[in-house]
């Protein structure tokens, strides 16, 4: 079995893995550790984020080397629920783009840093511009959780998700249904239900497909009850699945296409 595992192979092996032609895609997870509801577990992106990238490691054949996630992220608006851990802007930018930068220190050329939590998406696309002035490498943000950005799945999700307009946020439908696939038993369906405290104006809102003319992000606890944003009572095993395969098989296909991306020389006009 091939590993796919970065921290698991041995200094040569990694030499190796260095050297492959065409070179491995490198992931870069970072997730939270916040609140999702009374259903779910503070883990909840930090699982969804690993389970896929375990089974699109597996199915990737070489072509895909996944780090250990980060597991905290940008969360003070999320601070006013028990447990939750909050990293500043600061500090998760530093941090993360650090390890990208490590990567490409060691002459990997392809490196995708993947977001598991909403609120860190603008850091990832930070990082990863970060990276690539620092070293020239190809580095670029992403997410395998639709409801961070469902840009990858958006058609199936749209399609098949039964909780209608607003169903799809945070601890929502495809969160728990994500989590009932994984995880069931982390997840207590007998305190799932529909919050719809998210506002929908004419320029804004939060739920797709329809889009959003700007981005704001109010502190949690004054527009969701228990942390819930959408129709966690939809949620079901079944959907999970076809969200989850659907993920695995859309995203080793992203890596295989990424992978051909070419570096070109730098022109400067001075």
């Amino acid at each position: 079995m091939i590993q796919w595992r970065y921290d698991r192979m041995t200094w040569p092996e990694m030499k190796a893995s260095i050297a492959r032609k065409p070179q491995p895609v490198v992931a870069v997870p970072i997730g939270a550790v916040e609140d999702h509801g009374p259903h779910t577990p503070l883990s909840t992106d930090n699982d969804i984020l690993e389970g896929v990238l375990a089974a699109c490691g597996g199915r990737a054949a070489g072509d895909l080397l996944v780090l250990p996630t980060i597991p905290f992220g940008l969360d003070e608006h999320h601070m006013d629920f028990p447990g939750v851990i909050a990293v500043d802007i600061e500090t998760t930018l530093a941090y993360l783009s650090q390890v990208a930068i490590s990567v490409a220190r060691h002459g990997f050329t392809h490196i995708l840093i993947v977001n598991g939590h909403g609120s860190n998406h603008s850091i990832c696309d930070l990082a990863a511009r970060k990276c690539v002035l620092a070293t020239g490498v190809v580095c670029a943000s992403t997410t395998v959780n639709a409801a961070v950005d469902p840009s990858l799945v958006a058609d199936v999700l749209n399609a098949e998700r039964k909780g209608g307009p607003g169903s799809v946020g945070h601890a929502c439908e495809y969160e728990t249904s994500m989590m009932l696939h994984l995880h069931p038993d982390r997840v207590q369906m007998d305190k799932a239900y529909r919050d719809i405290g998210q506002r929908k104006l004419k320029y804004f809102n939060w739920d797709y497909p329809e889009p959003s003319a700007y981005a704001w992000q109010d502190w949690w606890s004054r527009f969701s009850k228990e942390g819930i944003c959408g129709d966690a009572g939809a949620a079901t095993a079944e959907f999970g699945k076809r969200m989850f395969d659907v993920t695995v098989e859309r995203f080793v296909e992203l890596v295989r296409e990424f992978q051909t991306i070419e570096i070109k020389p730098r022109v400067d006009h001075h």
